[in-house]
Order: C-alpha cells, then structure tokens, then sequence
C-alpha cells in the first residue's frame, strides 16, 4: 500500500511533464504523419501556419504577460492583478491578431478566411495568457492541458481519420485547431474567481516594462522562428517543409526537455539562486542534453537501417548533426533564461536586449549572404543560440559581483 501511495504521488506530483510529454508527443507525431498525406506544397503552408501561431504565442501580447508574471501577487491561492494592465491586455490581443492575419493572408496562399485567422490567432494568444496564470497559481497539470489541448486533439483528429482511410487535407487540420482552442476558452471559468485586481501599478512602469519585456521576447521570437521564414522565402515552400521535418525528428524533441526546464526552474531561482547552483545545473543539463542527442541520433540509424521509416540519414547527416548541436546550445539557454527571468531588474533586461539585438544585427548580413543552404543556415543559428547564452552567462555573473 504504501509503494502504491508513493507511485500515486508521483504521478501527482509530475503529471504536468506528463502532458507537456503527451503534447509534445502528439506534435511530434501529428508532423510525420501529415508529411506522408499532404503534399510537398501544402506541407510546407502547414509548416509555416505552424509557425505562425507558434510566433503569435510568444509575443501577441506585446509583452504585458511578462508584466503580469513580474508584478502579480499571490495570496490565499488568489492571483492578485493591477486594474491597469486589463486594458493593455485586451487591445494588445486585438491588435496583434487583426495585423498578424492580415500579414499572413497577403503573404501566404493558404485558403483560410480573414476572420478565421484573426480569431485562430486571438485564441492562441488567450490560450497562452490562461498557460501563465495557471501557472503563477502553481497549478501546472492545468497550464500545460491549456497549452497543450490543441496537439492532443489534432493528433486523435488525424488518427481517427487515417484509420478510417480518409482524405486529409490543411482545412482539416486549420478547423480542428480553432475548435481545440475555442474548447480550451472554457478553462476560464477556473480563474474567474481566482483572479482580483487592484490598483498596484503604475501606467507608466506596466508600458516601461512591457516594451522591454517585448524587445527580449522579439529577439528570441526572431532567431526561433526567424529561420523558418528565411528559409522559405530563400529555397521556397517544398524545401520549408523538407526542412521542418528534419527539425522535428531531431530538434523538437529537445523542446520537450527545454520546456519543462523553463516550466519549472524559474520557480526554483525564484526561491533560491546563487551561482554556485546555477553551474551546478548548467553541468548537469550540458552531460544529459549530449547523451540525449547521441541517443537520437543512434535511435534514427536503426530505424533508418531496418527500414521502419524512411529517414534518409548519411544523405542528410551534415544537417542532422547541426541540429543536435543547436538542440544542446538550446537546453543550455533555458536554464540560463530562467535564471535571468527569475531574478533580472530592467537594467539588466535593457543590457541583455541591447546586446543581443546588436549581435542578430551583425550576423544577418553574413547569413543573408553566405547562406547557400539550409545547413549553413543552420550553423549560423548556432552561433546565434551561442552568442545569446554568453551573453545571459555573463550578465547572471555580474548580479552576484
């Protein structure tokens, strides 16, 4: 009884990483499976919708939920607000999907409606506001269902209608996640009560910040997705779709790891930081990100060599090994992220941005121009991702100096 008391705990305890797995499970497999039932062109709209609302979670709201995160108050399980940031919120999320649809119907021949896009877009951004205050309550199995309800949906759409050999098409796909994310809408109910808010801030401090939290998030936003749109608007769709399932068998598995470190280790640094503990961590994340990556890469020679599934991996071994290196830089930045988000003041968010808007500014014109494939392009992203953790490493040395 008591082995089965101590299992059930520790589900208990950890059945939010069992759904951001689940989640990151289902996107892992919703992307393979479409890239054998749509076609080259319609995969790579698929990649780049993706994206898109991938983008829109980061930013859409201009960076008022970092705001949100910095300021709020929690007493009695209650999540105290400032009546000021309302305002911001709602017309930031109204903005942003009335521009970011427009942008991406004008750009893109995706035969999706206006209104369609805009609300998909005001959905996902909610959704992602709902993900963070689920989780300043520490109520993190709910955060991630919030974040995570689209991906497990979609999957069983797509299952259900391979089984029964149906057509699936992008349509298909667009409308399953609006109505995921339209369900996801009812886990509001949750936080009505739940919410209070009371004049604590000033207009002056919430937009300060906000800009400065927007700037950081803009950075990151753009060396994420950034590549995504360079590499369609240089090689085209077909090769934005070749190129996002690489990135999905051999980055987006990292993502899982890399989400459930910043998930939880700005709670951690938010209780107790020191450096000591941070290279503690960082040692730890750097030994098990590179076991993680030999893993994959020995997992795909299998399945490749028996013939499970076509992979194709010395014809692309060159791009696969500089994704597994950008995975490791990128777990090794997601701790250094949460440590900076758990104890960075605005003078060190404005350094931080500063330098890493200038370093992206820099590159971009040795990537634009030396870029003549997508593993060269990826090298660039790694000394991106690389340059942007020194920077972090550095600033988080001189908090404690």
């Amino acid at each position: 009884m008591g082995l089965e008391n101590r299992f059930i705990d520790l589900c208990n305890k950890h059945f939010s990483l069992l759904v951001l797995g689940g989640g990151s499970a289902s996107f892992f497999l919703i992307n393979i499976i479409l890239k054998d039932y749509l076609n080259a062109e319609n995969y790579g709209l698929y990649s780049i919708f993706i994206t898109y609302i991938s983008l829109l979670s980061s930013f859409g709201l201009l960076g008022f939920e970092q705001v949100i995160i910095r300021n709020a108050k929690i007493t009695s399980n209650k999540i105290i607000l400032s009546k000021s940031i309302l305002i911001p919120i709602i017309f930031s999320s109204l903005f942003v999907s009335i521009l970011g649809s427009y942008l991406f119907i004008n750009n893109y021949n995706i035969s999706i409606s206006l209104i369609l896009l805009i609300s998909i877009t005001f959905l996902v951004i909610l959704t992602k506001l709902i993900f963070n205050l689920f989780r300043l309550m520490s109520k993190f199995t709910f955060s991630q269902i919030a974040l995570n309800f689209w991906k497990l949906s979609l999957f069983f759409v797509l299952l259900i209608l391979v089984l029964r050999k149906n057509v699936v098409n992008l349509e298909d796909v667009i409308t399953t996640v609006f109505w995921s994310l339209v369900i996801t809408m009812f886990m509001m109910f949750g936080l009505f009560k739940k919410v209070k808010f009371r004049s604590n801030l000033k207009v002056k401090r919430i937009f300060s910040q906000a800009i400065l939290f927007l700037l950081s998030l803009i950075t990151i936003s753009l060396i994420n997705f950034g590549d995504r749109f360079f590499i369609e608007s240089r090689f085209g769709l077909e090769e934005l779709g070749y190129y996002f399932f690489f990135i999905n068998l051999f980055l987006f598995p990292f993502v899982l790891f890399q989400s459930y470190i910043g998930f939880k280790e700005i709670v951690s640094f938010k209780l107790s930081y020191n450096h000591n503990l941070l290279v503690q961590k960082l040692k730890i994340i750097l030994k098990y990100s590179i076991l993680f990556g030999i893993f994959l890469l020995s997992f795909s020679f299998f399945v490749d060599y028996l013939e499970f599934y076509s992979i194709d991996l010395f014809e692309n071994l060159e791009m696969i090994l500089m994704l597994l290196v950008l995975g490791v830089v990128k777990m090794v930045y997601s701790l250094l992220s949460s440590a900076m988000g758990a104890i960075c003041d605005n003078k060190m968010l404005f350094k931080i941005n500063l330098y890493s808007i200038i370093s992206i500014l820099i590159l971009i014109p040795v990537i634009y121009y030396y870029s003549s494939t997508i593993t060269i392009t990826i090298m660039f992203l790694i000394v991106l991702w690389f340059i942007r953790c020194v920077i972090w490493y550095k600033q988080l040395l001189l908090y404690e100096n």
